[in-house]
């Protein structure tokens, strides 16, 4: 008897598998992504989750938190200036990293880029003060190549270019009306609001996120932070500069700081050094009681004023 031929597919049956692939493909990318969005972000809130905790063993050590950072008094007229150690370097050794900060020599030395001793060391890449959804490099080149933090202390609701005194507000003791300013050791009986009220550490981003510059109109990128403090920085001819404090702290600005809100106003495209994330429309936040919290980027600026204040009265009611 005549042999059939053995079946196979007609081009056209081919293609159609092909099309109902790539179709399946395309709705199974997204899912995939959205899930490894979600394990970073879990990731990053188990970093906030251990500042907040380190924060309260901290507290329960010295009885106040530790500063933004420390200012050392410089020689010339009794003025406050940098270098300073920040508060990522002082809990150190409340996270595991005793060896580095014995290293550093923090309760002996100043931060001063120009000391290799010091310089070197603060140039670790240290896991915990990075989040895991922002691709940026080890080193912070923005910050003269001390090891990258995502991560920034909140210094309230006033913002922190306010002038004090002649001095921006962020460069006077005890100034900020948040958590952390220079030199400060605030209590948690000066929390008023509440501990549950109050945010300690929010996100920065290194490089580019979905905001769009309010210029270029392309994404707008950000400059992210140092966990070692606030350095001096080299200028091309002497003395050196003060440091740059934004490299350490922010403030959280929703309606308080008025026309400035624009350059401390969450994911904002109009300043680089803003509270930012590389998260999707929205932000995370360490909570003064330990706890961590979900922000939306068009979050009401009422909650933001008041979640950046530690006695400003407000009622939070988290979204």
């Amino acid at each position: 008897m005549p042999r059939r031929p053995p079946k196979a597919f007609t081009l056209v049956e081919l293609l159609v598998v092909i099309a109902i692939i790539g179709v399946l493909v395309s709705l199974l990318l997204p899912a995939v992504q959205a899930a490894r969005e979600s394990s970073r972000r879990m990731s990053c809130q188990n970093n906030l989750k251990q500042f907040g905790l380190a924060l309260m063993n901290y507290h329960d050590t010295y009885q106040r938190m530790p500063p933004a950072y420390w200012k050392y008094i410089s020689t010339a007229g009794g003025t406050f200036g940098s270098p300073g150690w920040g508060w990522g370097a002082i809990l150190l050794p409340r996270m595991e990293q005793k060896n580095l900060f014995d290293t550093l020599g923090i309760e002996s030395s100043a931060l001063l880029d120009s000391s290799a001793a010091t310089k070197i060391p603060s140039q670790t890449p240290l896991k915990i003060f990075r989040c895991p959804s922002d691709t940026g490099p080890k080193q912070n080149a923005v910050r003269y190549g001390y090891g990258t933090s995502n991560y920034v202390a909140i210094f309230g609701a006033l913002y922190d270019q306010t002038s004090i005194g002649g001095l921006a507000a962020a460069s006077v003791p005890n100034a900020g009306t948040g958590m952390f300013s220079v030199n400060s050791g605030v209590r948690l009986a000066e929390v008023t609001d509440g501990t549950s009220n109050t945010a300690t550490i929010a996100e920065m981003c290194y490089g580019p996120n979905g905001v769009a510059d309010a210029t270029t109109g392309g994404k707008h990128v950000y400059n992210g932070a140092i966990w070692a403090g606030v350095p001096f920085e080299p200028n091309p001819t002497p003395p050196l500069k003060m440091g740059s404090d934004v490299s350490n702290m922010l403030s959280l600005c929703g309606f308080a700081a008025g026309s400035n809100v624009q350059f401390r106003k969450p994911n904002t495209g109009s300043s680089s050094n803003a509270i930012s994330s590389v998260h999707p429309n929205g932000s995370q936040y360490s909570i003064c009681d330990g706890s961590v919290k979900w922000v939306n980027t068009n979050a009401d600026g009422k909650l933001l004023d008041y979640i950046a204040d530690r006695a400003d009265g407000g009622t939070v009611v988290w979204e």
